[in-house]
């Protein structure tokens, strides 16, 4: 229960900051639902980071969900998890090493967290605007195969950083690998600090 209860805490603080990449042309990746789609001869639509640098590690879909649903869906799912895995990673080091002011943000563990924050009022706040977030870009997510959207593109990109199309496709990439290892990242942090009940780094 405290672990769920800190996971909450964690990802929940994190919903709004990372920037997503710049707008997207529709004309780059093709609406994919299935693999009757016009890049139905490519892995999982041919979307980045859908294989790896091996050629061993290519198509690794063993449960063949990329066959069987939208994959534009699935892509908008996993890097919303990459971004929150990556802002709770933060959220389970940072506290050790500066706090916010205040008594209610002093001598508790992130364990902990979650449950007091929620006595103590600052967790209905955080609740309410990440539901408000949530609530607003919902629809975004619906019927993406009709959208001239990308996955994950809220058209956040204030610094430039994606204008070369191949700078983007490497910030991309990078994206979704180390949002990948954040999500293993934050299973094992919260899992062992539940487990020694010390702080980061979390040993024995």
């Amino acid at each position: 229960m405290k672990a769920v209860a800190a996971c909450s805490l964690a990802l929940a603080a994190g919903a709004s900051a990372f920037v997503a990449p710049s707008s997207f042309a529709g004309s780059q990746l093709a609406r994919v639902t299935s693999a009757k789609s016009a890049l139905s001869m490519e892995f999982a639509g041919g979307l980045i980071g859908a294989d790896g640098p091996e050629p061993t590690t290519k198509n690794f879909d063993p449960l063949g969900l990329a066959e069987k649903g939208d994959v534009l869906f699935y892509r908008e799912a996993e890097l919303k998890h990459c971004r929150l895995a990556m802002l709770a990673v933060v959220g389970m080091v940072v506290p050790n090493f500066v706090r916010l002011p205040g008594d209610i943000f002093q001598g508790v563990n992130v364990v902990d967290a979650h449950n007091l924050m929620v006595e103590k009022g600052p967790m209905v706040m955080v609740l309410f605007w990440v539901s408000l977030f949530e609530l607003l870009t919902a629809p975004l997510t619906w019927n993406m195969a009709e959208k001239d959207r990308e996955p994950g593109d809220f058209m956040l990109d204030p610094l430039g950083f994606c204008k070369d199309p191949e700078k983007k496709k490497r910030y991309q990439l990078s994206e979704l690998k180390n949002g990948r290892l954040a999500m293993l990242a934050f299973s094992g942090m919260i899992t062992q600090a539940v487990l020694t009940g010390h702080d980061f780094p979390y040993l024995y």
